[in-house]
Protein backbone atom coordinates (compact mmCIF):
# COMPACT_ATOMS: atom_id res chain seq x y z
CA UNK A 1 0.00 0.00 0.00
CA UNK A 2 1.42 3.31 -0.49
CA UNK A 3 2.16 5.10 2.06
CA UNK A 4 1.64 8.79 -0.01
CA UNK A 5 -1.09 11.03 1.83
CA UNK A 6 -4.91 11.00 0.65
CA UNK A 7 -5.55 13.69 -1.63
CA UNK A 8 -8.56 15.37 0.58
CA UNK A 9 -7.74 18.93 -0.88
CA UNK A 10 -8.55 17.24 -4.11
CA UNK A 11 -11.79 15.05 -2.62
CA UNK A 12 -12.78 19.05 -0.83
CA UNK A 13 -12.23 20.60 -3.71
CA UNK A 14 -13.67 18.17 -6.30
CA UNK A 15 -17.07 17.96 -4.03
CA UNK A 16 -17.19 21.80 -3.58
CA UNK A 17 -17.56 21.00 -7.41
CA UNK A 18 -19.71 18.81 -7.44
CA UNK A 19 -22.08 20.12 -5.52
CA UNK A 20 -21.96 23.26 -7.14
CA UNK A 21 -23.01 21.64 -10.68
CA UNK A 22 -25.23 19.98 -9.09
CA UNK A 23 -27.13 23.25 -7.71
CA UNK A 24 -26.76 24.66 -11.17
CA UNK A 25 -28.35 21.97 -12.61
CA UNK A 26 -31.18 22.00 -10.02
CA UNK A 27 -31.86 25.97 -10.63
CA UNK A 28 -31.80 25.52 -14.35
CA UNK A 29 -34.33 22.37 -13.32
CA UNK A 30 -36.40 25.07 -11.44
CA UNK A 31 -35.89 27.06 -14.10
CA UNK A 32 -37.18 24.87 -16.70
CA UNK A 33 -39.97 23.50 -14.93
CA UNK A 34 -41.02 27.45 -14.25
CA UNK A 35 -41.41 28.07 -17.89
CA UNK A 36 -42.67 24.79 -18.64
CA UNK A 37 -45.80 25.21 -16.88
CA UNK A 38 -45.85 28.55 -18.17
CA UNK A 39 -46.44 27.29 -21.14
CA UNK A 40 -48.97 24.87 -20.57
CA UNK A 41 -50.94 27.12 -18.60
CA UNK A 42 -51.11 29.98 -20.67
CA UNK A 43 -51.08 28.47 -24.38
CA UNK A 44 -53.56 26.29 -23.76
CA UNK A 45 -52.33 23.42 -25.85
CA UNK A 46 -54.60 20.53 -26.91
CA UNK A 47 -53.30 17.23 -27.93
CA UNK A 48 -53.65 15.67 -31.52
CA UNK A 49 -56.65 12.79 -31.54
CA UNK A 50 -58.03 10.56 -34.02
CA UNK A 51 -60.33 13.79 -35.29
CA UNK A 52 -56.98 16.22 -36.30
CA UNK A 53 -55.31 13.26 -37.85
CA UNK A 54 -57.27 11.93 -41.08
CA UNK A 55 -56.32 10.18 -44.28
CA UNK A 56 -55.41 13.44 -46.21
CA UNK A 57 -54.66 13.23 -50.19
CA UNK A 58 -51.23 12.93 -51.54
CA UNK A 59 -51.40 16.53 -52.43
CA UNK A 60 -53.35 19.53 -51.41
CA UNK A 61 -53.18 23.37 -52.23
CA UNK A 62 -55.43 26.05 -50.59
CA UNK A 63 -56.28 28.87 -53.07
CA UNK A 64 -58.49 31.42 -50.78
CA UNK A 65 -55.12 32.40 -48.58
CA UNK A 66 -54.15 36.07 -49.56
CA UNK A 67 -50.23 36.31 -49.43
CA UNK A 68 -49.71 39.11 -46.51
CA UNK A 69 -46.08 40.53 -46.08
CA UNK A 70 -44.58 43.65 -44.74
CA UNK A 71 -40.29 44.09 -43.90
CA UNK A 72 -40.26 44.54 -40.40
CA UNK A 73 -40.52 41.29 -37.87
CA UNK A 74 -44.29 41.41 -37.39
CA UNK A 75 -44.31 37.77 -38.31
CA UNK A 76 -46.89 36.84 -35.59
CA UNK A 77 -49.41 39.66 -36.19
CA UNK A 78 -49.02 39.01 -39.79
CA UNK A 79 -49.45 35.42 -39.79
CA UNK A 80 -52.84 35.87 -37.61
CA UNK A 81 -53.95 38.27 -39.67
CA UNK A 82 -53.91 35.73 -43.41
CA UNK A 83 -55.52 33.28 -41.01
CA UNK A 84 -58.78 35.76 -40.76
CA UNK A 85 -58.90 37.09 -43.89
CA UNK A 86 -58.93 33.73 -45.08
CA UNK A 87 -62.43 33.08 -43.35
CA UNK A 88 -63.45 36.55 -44.21
CA UNK A 89 -62.20 38.95 -41.47
CA UNK A 90 -59.79 41.96 -42.60
CA UNK A 91 -58.55 43.60 -39.94
CA UNK A 92 -55.27 46.08 -40.46
CA UNK A 93 -52.22 44.54 -39.15
CA UNK A 94 -52.23 47.74 -36.15
CA UNK A 95 -55.93 46.94 -35.02
CA UNK A 96 -54.04 43.00 -35.16
CA UNK A 97 -51.39 44.24 -33.02
CA UNK A 98 -53.94 45.45 -30.54
CA UNK A 99 -56.06 42.75 -29.92
CA UNK A 100 -53.61 40.43 -29.89
CA UNK A 101 -50.99 42.98 -27.40
CA UNK A 102 -47.95 41.91 -29.49
CA UNK A 103 -46.80 45.49 -30.01
CA UNK A 104 -48.00 46.69 -26.51
CA UNK A 105 -45.38 47.12 -23.89
CA UNK A 106 -41.97 45.53 -23.69
CA UNK A 107 -40.48 42.34 -23.05
CA UNK A 108 -36.74 41.97 -21.99
CA UNK A 109 -34.61 39.99 -23.73
CA UNK A 110 -33.25 37.12 -21.54
CA UNK A 111 -29.75 37.07 -20.31
CA UNK A 112 -28.96 40.05 -22.75
CA UNK A 113 -29.26 43.90 -23.03
CA UNK A 114 -32.23 44.76 -25.17
CA UNK A 115 -35.98 44.36 -25.72
CA UNK A 116 -38.66 43.39 -27.96
CA UNK A 117 -41.56 46.07 -28.21
CA UNK A 118 -44.22 43.94 -26.96
CA UNK A 119 -46.02 40.77 -25.36
CA UNK A 120 -45.67 36.92 -25.53
CA UNK A 121 -47.00 36.36 -29.44
CA UNK A 122 -48.40 33.17 -28.26
CA UNK A 123 -51.12 34.26 -25.57
CA UNK A 124 -51.66 37.29 -27.96
CA UNK A 125 -52.89 34.72 -30.78
CA UNK A 126 -55.39 33.18 -27.61
CA UNK A 127 -56.59 36.71 -26.50
CA UNK A 128 -56.85 37.54 -30.17
CA UNK A 129 -59.24 35.27 -31.52
CA UNK A 130 -62.44 36.19 -30.03
CA UNK A 131 -61.98 40.01 -31.21
CA UNK A 132 -62.24 38.27 -34.62
CA UNK A 133 -64.88 35.79 -34.07
CA UNK A 134 -62.70 32.81 -33.89
CA UNK A 135 -61.12 30.31 -31.61
CA UNK A 136 -57.46 29.99 -31.79
CA UNK A 137 -56.58 26.02 -31.53
CA UNK A 138 -53.19 25.11 -30.69
CA UNK A 139 -52.17 21.46 -30.77
CA UNK A 140 -49.03 19.95 -29.60
CA UNK A 141 -47.34 16.84 -29.93
CA UNK A 142 -43.97 15.08 -29.73
CA UNK A 143 -44.53 12.25 -32.59
CA UNK A 144 -42.93 13.88 -36.10
CA UNK A 145 -45.47 11.28 -37.96
CA UNK A 146 -48.60 12.81 -36.39
CA UNK A 147 -47.26 16.46 -36.64
CA UNK A 148 -47.08 16.52 -40.44
CA UNK A 149 -50.18 14.02 -40.82
CA UNK A 150 -52.18 16.98 -38.87
CA UNK A 151 -50.70 19.58 -40.52
CA UNK A 152 -52.09 17.52 -43.60
CA UNK A 153 -55.76 17.10 -42.62
CA UNK A 154 -56.15 20.97 -41.63
CA UNK A 155 -55.15 21.47 -45.00
CA UNK A 156 -56.55 19.11 -47.30
CA UNK A 157 -59.91 20.64 -44.77
CA UNK A 158 -59.97 23.97 -45.97
CA UNK A 159 -57.52 25.46 -43.14
CA UNK A 160 -54.43 27.63 -43.58
CA UNK A 161 -52.02 26.43 -40.80
CA UNK A 162 -49.81 28.56 -38.73
CA UNK A 163 -46.34 26.95 -37.34
CA UNK A 164 -43.72 28.41 -35.00
CA UNK A 165 -40.20 27.80 -36.55
CA UNK A 166 -36.57 28.95 -36.16
CA UNK A 167 -36.34 30.86 -39.43
CA UNK A 168 -32.71 30.03 -39.50
CA UNK A 169 -33.03 26.83 -40.55
CA UNK A 170 -35.51 27.52 -42.94
CA UNK A 171 -33.06 30.23 -44.55
CA UNK A 172 -29.87 27.63 -43.78
CA UNK A 173 -28.03 30.84 -41.72
CA UNK A 174 -26.53 30.55 -38.53
CA UNK A 175 -28.39 31.52 -34.93
CA UNK A 176 -31.73 30.59 -34.36
CA UNK A 177 -34.38 33.41 -35.16
CA UNK A 178 -38.06 32.96 -33.77
CA UNK A 179 -40.52 33.07 -36.16
CA UNK A 180 -44.20 32.13 -37.94
CA UNK A 181 -45.16 31.15 -41.46
CA UNK A 182 -48.21 30.04 -42.73
CA UNK A 183 -48.62 26.60 -44.43
CA UNK A 184 -50.90 27.05 -47.60
CA UNK A 185 -50.38 23.39 -49.16
CA UNK A 186 -48.32 19.99 -49.64
CA UNK A 187 -46.64 17.53 -51.89
CA UNK A 188 -44.91 14.44 -51.71
CA UNK A 189 -41.83 16.70 -50.98
CA UNK A 190 -42.69 19.02 -48.56
CA UNK A 191 -44.68 22.38 -47.46
CA UNK A 192 -45.86 25.74 -49.31
CA UNK A 193 -46.16 28.19 -46.96
CA UNK A 194 -46.45 31.91 -47.37
CA UNK A 195 -43.61 34.50 -45.42
CA UNK A 196 -44.88 37.32 -43.17
CA UNK A 197 -41.79 38.79 -43.30
CA UNK A 198 -40.28 39.77 -46.25
CA UNK A 199 -36.93 41.50 -45.88
CA UNK A 200 -35.36 39.60 -48.54
CA UNK A 201 -36.13 40.72 -52.03
CA UNK A 202 -34.70 38.56 -53.61
CA UNK A 203 -36.32 35.50 -51.33
CA UNK A 204 -40.17 37.85 -51.67
CA UNK A 205 -41.11 40.94 -52.16
CA UNK A 206 -43.06 43.07 -48.94
CA UNK A 207 -46.82 43.37 -50.16
CA UNK A 208 -49.97 42.18 -50.33
CA UNK A 209 -50.98 39.55 -53.16
CA UNK A 210 -54.48 38.22 -53.94
CA UNK A 211 -55.18 34.73 -52.71
CA UNK A 212 -53.51 31.54 -55.27
CA UNK A 213 -50.58 33.22 -55.79
CA UNK A 214 -47.24 30.58 -55.39
CA UNK A 215 -45.39 30.91 -52.35
CA UNK A 216 -42.24 29.52 -50.79
CA UNK A 217 -41.06 25.49 -50.58
CA UNK A 218 -39.96 23.75 -47.73
CA UNK A 219 -38.94 20.16 -47.83
CA UNK A 220 -40.72 17.90 -44.79
CA UNK A 221 -37.30 17.52 -43.43
CA UNK A 222 -36.81 21.08 -43.00
CA UNK A 223 -40.51 22.08 -41.61
CA UNK A 224 -39.69 19.66 -39.12
CA UNK A 225 -36.21 21.02 -38.35
CA UNK A 226 -37.41 24.07 -37.64
CA UNK A 227 -39.94 23.44 -35.77
CA UNK A 228 -38.31 21.61 -33.23
CA UNK A 229 -35.27 23.97 -32.83
CA UNK A 230 -37.95 26.56 -31.52
CA UNK A 231 -39.11 24.11 -29.41
CA UNK A 232 -35.24 23.46 -28.19
CA UNK A 233 -34.42 27.20 -28.17
CA UNK A 234 -37.81 28.13 -25.97
CA UNK A 235 -37.92 25.04 -24.22
CA UNK A 236 -41.17 24.48 -24.84
CA UNK A 237 -42.61 20.94 -23.08
CA UNK A 238 -43.56 19.36 -26.87
CA UNK A 239 -41.21 19.43 -30.09
CA UNK A 240 -44.01 20.21 -32.65
CA UNK A 241 -46.87 22.86 -32.37
CA UNK A 242 -49.80 24.07 -34.80
CA UNK A 243 -52.11 26.67 -34.71
CA UNK A 244 -55.08 27.20 -36.59
CA UNK A 245 -58.54 29.28 -36.18
CA UNK A 246 -62.00 28.03 -35.83
CA UNK A 247 -65.09 30.17 -36.00
CA UNK A 248 -67.01 30.36 -33.09
CA UNK A 249 -70.17 31.45 -32.19
CA UNK A 250 -69.88 33.29 -29.12
CA UNK A 251 -70.56 36.89 -28.30
CA UNK A 252 -67.63 39.28 -29.85
CA UNK A 253 -66.08 40.95 -27.03
CA UNK A 254 -65.53 44.75 -26.74
CA UNK A 255 -62.91 45.75 -28.16
CA UNK A 256 -62.76 48.57 -24.80
CA UNK A 257 -61.97 45.50 -22.50
CA UNK A 258 -58.18 45.34 -23.64
CA UNK A 259 -57.34 49.07 -22.24
CA UNK A 260 -56.56 48.04 -19.16
CA UNK A 261 -54.21 44.59 -20.49
CA UNK A 262 -52.48 46.72 -23.09
CA UNK A 263 -52.11 49.90 -20.75
CA UNK A 264 -50.15 47.75 -17.95
CA UNK A 265 -48.04 46.11 -20.91
CA UNK A 266 -47.03 49.66 -21.57
CA UNK A 267 -46.25 51.07 -18.02
CA UNK A 268 -44.78 47.50 -17.01
CA UNK A 269 -43.20 46.21 -13.92
CA UNK A 270 -39.82 44.99 -12.22
CA UNK A 271 -40.19 41.33 -11.09
CA UNK A 272 -38.15 38.09 -10.21
CA UNK A 273 -37.80 37.74 -13.48
CA UNK A 274 -37.16 39.94 -16.55
CA UNK A 275 -38.95 43.49 -16.34
CA UNK A 276 -41.44 44.69 -18.66
CA UNK A 277 -42.84 47.77 -20.31
CA UNK A 278 -41.40 50.81 -19.80
CA UNK A 279 -39.18 49.13 -16.93
CA UNK A 280 -37.39 47.04 -19.32
CA UNK A 281 -36.94 49.84 -21.48
CA UNK A 282 -35.45 52.10 -18.96
CA UNK A 283 -33.49 48.90 -17.68
CA UNK A 284 -31.90 48.93 -21.24
CA UNK A 285 -31.33 52.72 -21.11
CA UNK A 286 -29.32 52.44 -17.47
CA UNK A 287 -27.00 49.46 -18.69
CA UNK A 288 -26.36 51.59 -22.56
CA UNK A 289 -24.88 54.02 -19.31
CA UNK A 290 -23.09 52.11 -17.56
CA UNK A 291 -21.25 50.03 -20.07
CA UNK A 292 -21.37 52.19 -23.75
CA UNK A 293 -21.66 50.88 -27.26
CA UNK A 294 -20.41 47.37 -26.25
CA UNK A 295 -23.77 46.42 -24.94
CA UNK A 296 -25.52 47.97 -28.46
CA UNK A 297 -25.77 44.78 -30.09
CA UNK A 298 -27.43 44.07 -33.22
CA UNK A 299 -29.80 42.28 -31.44
CA UNK A 300 -30.65 45.87 -29.40
CA UNK A 301 -30.96 47.97 -32.31
CA UNK A 302 -33.32 45.83 -34.05
CA UNK A 303 -35.62 45.90 -31.19
CA UNK A 304 -35.36 49.35 -30.48
CA UNK A 305 -35.79 50.00 -34.83
CA UNK A 306 -38.91 48.15 -34.52
CA UNK A 307 -40.38 50.15 -31.26
CA UNK A 308 -40.14 53.16 -33.41
CA UNK A 309 -42.53 51.68 -36.32
CA UNK A 310 -45.08 50.25 -33.62
CA UNK A 311 -44.95 53.02 -31.32
CA UNK A 312 -46.55 54.81 -34.20
CA UNK A 313 -48.77 52.22 -35.41
CA UNK A 314 -50.51 51.59 -32.13
CA UNK A 315 -51.32 55.59 -32.05
CA UNK A 316 -52.79 55.19 -35.20
CA UNK A 317 -54.74 52.32 -33.84
CA UNK A 318 -56.17 53.88 -30.64
CA UNK A 319 -57.30 56.98 -32.61
CA UNK A 320 -59.25 54.87 -34.67
CA UNK A 321 -60.40 52.07 -33.09
CA UNK A 322 -61.66 54.43 -30.34
CA UNK A 323 -62.74 57.93 -32.40
CA UNK A 324 -65.01 58.43 -30.46
CA UNK A 325 -63.42 58.39 -27.04
CA UNK A 326 -61.38 61.79 -26.90
CA UNK A 327 -59.96 61.07 -22.75
CA UNK A 328 -57.78 58.13 -25.00
CA UNK A 329 -56.32 61.36 -27.59
CA UNK A 330 -53.45 62.20 -24.84
CA UNK A 331 -52.46 57.87 -24.58
CA UNK A 332 -52.43 58.18 -28.23
CA UNK A 333 -50.68 61.82 -28.56
CA UNK A 334 -47.74 59.84 -26.04
CA UNK A 335 -47.57 56.92 -28.33
CA UNK A 336 -46.70 59.14 -31.30
CA UNK A 337 -43.96 61.00 -28.94
CA UNK A 338 -43.02 57.11 -28.00
CA UNK A 339 -42.18 56.23 -31.16
CA UNK A 340 -40.35 59.81 -32.34
CA UNK A 341 -38.14 59.31 -29.34
CA UNK A 342 -37.25 55.63 -30.14
CA UNK A 343 -36.57 56.71 -33.94
CA UNK A 344 -33.64 59.33 -32.09
CA UNK A 345 -32.30 56.27 -29.80
CA UNK A 346 -32.17 54.60 -33.68
CA UNK A 347 -29.85 57.81 -35.00
CA UNK A 348 -27.60 58.13 -31.88
CA UNK A 349 -27.04 54.05 -31.69
CA UNK A 350 -25.77 54.27 -35.79
CA UNK A 351 -23.95 57.72 -34.80
CA UNK A 352 -22.48 55.58 -32.28
CA UNK A 353 -23.78 57.87 -29.66
CA UNK A 354 -24.87 55.30 -27.11
CA UNK A 355 -25.01 58.17 -24.07
CA UNK A 356 -28.05 60.48 -26.25
CA UNK A 357 -29.35 56.68 -27.65
CA UNK A 358 -29.52 55.58 -23.81
CA UNK A 359 -31.42 59.09 -23.33
CA UNK A 360 -33.62 58.90 -26.22
CA UNK A 361 -34.77 54.87 -24.67
CA UNK A 362 -35.86 57.11 -21.04
CA UNK A 363 -37.65 59.58 -23.01
CA UNK A 364 -39.72 56.89 -25.36
CA UNK A 365 -40.38 54.91 -21.55
CA UNK A 366 -41.56 58.13 -20.18
CA UNK A 367 -44.08 58.34 -22.63
CA UNK A 368 -44.77 54.66 -23.10
CA UNK A 369 -45.78 54.75 -19.45
CA UNK A 370 -48.11 57.94 -19.56
CA UNK A 371 -49.93 55.83 -22.26
CA UNK A 372 -50.65 52.78 -20.25
CA UNK A 373 -51.54 55.25 -17.34
CA UNK A 374 -54.25 57.00 -19.43
CA UNK A 375 -55.28 53.42 -20.49
CA UNK A 376 -55.36 52.13 -17.69
CA UNK A 377 -57.84 55.38 -16.00
CA UNK A 378 -60.07 55.26 -19.35
CA UNK A 379 -60.81 50.86 -19.39
CA UNK A 380 -63.83 49.76 -17.83
CA UNK A 381 -63.82 49.13 -14.42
Amino acid sequence: MSSRAFPWKVVLVGGAVALLVAAIGGYQYVIRSFIQAYYTSEYRPEALTAAELGQPPATHRLADVPWLSETPALCQSISLRMLAVQQGRLESRPTIDFMMGFTWGATAIPRRTGFFPGQDPEVGFLRAAPYLGFTRRYFTTDSADDFVRALKTFLSKGRAVRVAVDRSLLLEARGAVPHSVVLIGYDAEGFEYYEPTCDDAKRCAATERAPGQPGLTVTTAQLLLATESQALVFQYPWKYQLLVLEPSSAPVPELSSLLAVNGRALMGMKSAGPSTGSVAVTDTASAIERHGKDVVTPELLRGVKVAALVRRDDSIALSSLFAARSELAPAAEALDDAGKAYARAVAAFEANEPEQGAQALKEAAAFDLKAGEVMLRVAPK
